[in-house]
């Protein structure tokens, strides 16, 4: 009988999906015969919401695209709200890039709070807290979650009950994660009944696994089970995979915990199945960590050190201290915002108060002409203004305070972005220090086997071989000095760059310098990516000599454009041309100028006009930069990498460095040819 009902259940669904699809067909047959902006992007949006609320189709990078250029085009920020909301949506849910989606989510918000969208408000809440549930902040979540039911949409809205489903969704996960079993029980009854009423599958999907995570907690296995069995009827008809994840959390974890191993390695294999097809983070970090745990219950040592290191790997990538420190500079940054909402509120109501009272006051006065209550009513508005003074005073300390926290935020991120060069630094000095070490391992085995043969041939005394073999220890002991040596200089150059900079200029070969870096920088991306080659080439002057610089600012300076040139070229797997034979390539040039009138002379003394100039050219055959963006090049914090992969810093900091230096620092680049970075620096 009950398999009976779940077969009946799981067609009547399919035969709803089958409708949607119908309708989807007609909602595109719209768009494509809208033009005007403002009505495309409406049709967009529909198109979107009813591919996500109810047929559960995966929303793809281009309609997020078109409606973010739509809304800029229009110049509209309520367009903009809806576009970022959506960007953040496809982030999370496709991509699982928590960390971006965040981004976009708080740069929606006080864009749809300007408008008092309270459709927009209640969806960027609740998209909030998912990702603060993947992050495993279930306060966070929780917090997010009642700020959306605060602005639900108008229960005559067409939208109301998808976004009632996420708020009834979200307490009820919040309340059985918490064992609040009492209150996850309403929860999950209020979001099957709202779900099947409004034929969101989705949800329903939800509710029954959810339905069964709260069984199982109550004891009560074979109802949860049974729960457990109608939502993976379900599953093919999520289409949206990434959705998937909260379900096999519980259902692996359910059959793993009665001891129902093959089941959970069944279930666990698609799920690593989905993460490979998916490239979703989210996915992969929990495939491995339950195939880690089943593989140790199994005792098969290797695959669960395998899988172990996996999650280790894919953790790290989720949660690593840059993304924290993004994450939590967002979520001050919302605080600080929603401290100054809440000051201008307070501020308005007291004005209105205080304006209603003096109005009182006035009628009060003209109608009984009581000079005494008039004079005590204005003592009284005395009293609230200084009341409101004293609460403007505090509220601007606040502000003064969080502002002060966002700043050593700032320095830390300063900060996070020199360690990421002192490690890029490091593992090319690995690579470098291992090549003496190497020579002088082999010479010292090589003099232990030829002092053996020494001792043999005195004892036969045989002098003539016996002086021999001595020469022969005496070469090997010269090759393990000078390795050793060459070993001392790298362990000292690393030590002249990792510690801080004093500032001193002294006289340094900036060929030297140059070559060093290059090298250290490319055998840095080799540590971390063996895939990774690239040509590189060098053109030193000789007779630039020594100049007087600070060596470990522009050795920063050189090591980070030498950096960025590899990533460059990296990014370009064939030539942007089509090239199919595309060589990677990144070139280092100096040269020694007489400059009467370049960018340097222009800034120095009339008396100093022929002053030698030095040049440090770092050039890559990479995709080059777009002219839309180069103008924020130096700025602090922009960058073109993928979130977590840069800080933006590089840049800035090198523009900073070459400043202080009297020198300038400029680029020549053109779109599918590549990139030229310039520094020129004073030669006296």
């Amino acid at each position: 009988m009950r398999i009976f009902l779940i077969t009946f259940l799981y067609t009547a669904i399919l035969q709803v999906i089958a409708a949607q699809d119908t309708h989807l067909d007609s909602l595109r047959n719209v768009l494509d015969h809208t033009t005007k902006p403002a009505e495309r992007f409406d049709a967009l949006v529909k198109v979107l919401e009813y591919k996500d609320s109810y047929s559960g189709i995966n929303i793809d990078s281009a309609d997020c695209e078109t409606l973010l250029i739509i809304a800029q085009e229009e110049n509209n920020e309520s367009m903009l709200a809806t576009a970022y909301n959506w960007i953040g949506y496809f982030l999370f849910i496709v991509k699982g890039d928590n960390t971006a989606a965040l981004e976009y989510y708080f740069k929606a918000l006080p864009l749809a709070e300007k408008f008092i969208d309270k459709r927009r408000i209640s969806s960027l809440y609740f998209d909030i807290a998912n990702v603060y549930t993947v992050l495993l902040n279930s306060n966070e979540a929780y917090r997010y979650t009642l700020k959306g039911g605060q602005y639900l949409p108008d229960p005559s809205s067409g939208m109301y009950d998808y976004m009632l489903v996420q708020y009834q969704r979200n307490l009820a996960r919040y309340y059985s994660d918490t064992r609040q079993l009492d209150s996850a029980l309403y929860y999950v009854s209020a979001l099957t009944q709202t779900s099947l009423r409004a034929n969101l599958i989705y949800y329903t999907y939800q509710a029954m696994f959810l339905n069964g995570f709260i069984r199982a907690q109550m004891g009560e296995n074979e109802s949860a089970d049974a729960c457990y069995k109608k939502a993976l009827l379900l599953s093919d008809s999520i289409k949206v995979e990434a959705r998937k994840l909260p379900f096999y959390n519980r259902y692996i974890a359910f059959l793993i915990a009665n001891d129902r191993l093959q089941d959970a390695q069944h279930q666990t294999q698609e799920l690593w199945h989905l993460a490979m097809r998916t490239n979703n983070p989210n996915l992969k970090l929990a495939a491995a960590s339950f195939k880690r745990d089943l593989f140790e219950r199994l005792q098969q040592i290797d695959s669960a050190y395998y899988y172990s290191r996996v999650e280790a790997s894919t953790r790290e990538f989720i949660f690593n201290q840059h993304n924290q420190n993004i994450i939590q500079a967002l979520a001050f940054k919302d605080q600080l915002r929603s401290i100054e909402e809440e000051g201008r509120r307070t501020i308005y109501q007291n004005n209105v108060k205080q304006y209603a009272l003096l109005t009182g006051l006035g009628v009060f006065t003209i109608i009984a002409l009581m000079l005494f209550r008039n004079n005590l009513s204005r003592k009284k508005a005395n009293t609230i203004l200084q009341r409101q003074k004293t609460e403007i005073e505090t509220q601007k300390v606040n502000v003064e305070k969080a502002l002060i926290d966002l700043k050593s935020t700032q320095a830390q991120l300063i900060q996070s972005e020199k360690m990421a060069s002192l490690g890029e630094l490091t593992a090319g000095i690995a690579h470098e220090i291992q090549n003496p070490l190497n020579f002088v391992n082999n010479f010292s085995e090589v003099n232990t086997e030829l002092i053996d043969e020494l001792k043999i041939e005195m004892d036969k005394q045989n002098l003539e071989e016996a002086r021999t073999i001595a020469e022969n220890i005496k070469d090997n002991q010269e090759k393990i000095t000078l390795h050793g040596k060459r070993a001392d200089d790298i362990v000292k150059g690393m030590l002249q760059h990792s510690r801080s900079s004093s500032g001193i200029k002294e006289p340094t070969d900036i060929n030297a310098l140059a070559d060093e870096y290059l090298r250290l920088a490319y055998h840095g991306l080799r540590a971390k990516d063996k895939s990774f080659n690239a040509t590189i080439k060098s053109d030193f002057d000789e007779s630039i000599g020594m100049i007087n610089l600070v060596p470990q600012d522009i050795g920063r300076v050189i090591l980070n454009l030498i950096t960025n040139a590899f990533y460059a070229v990296s990014m370009a797997p064939k030539s942007p041309k089509g090239d199919l034979n595309y060589e990677p390539t990144v070139t280092v040039t100096t040269k020694l100028l007489k400059s009467p009138l370049g960018d340097l002379g222009a800034k120095r003394s009339t008396e100093d006009l022929g002053a030698n100039i030095v040049t440090i050219s770092v050039s890559d055959n990479g995709p080059g930069i777009p002219k839309e963006i180069l103008d924020k090049i130096f700025q602090p914090f922009f960058t073109t990498k993928p979130t977590g992969q840069g800080t933006g810093l590089g840049l800035s900091l090198s523009y900073d460095i070459i400043k202080a230096h009297g020198g300038v620092i400029s680029l020549n680049t053109k779109e599918g040819e590549g990139t030229e970075f310039i520094i020129k620096l004073p030669a006296a």
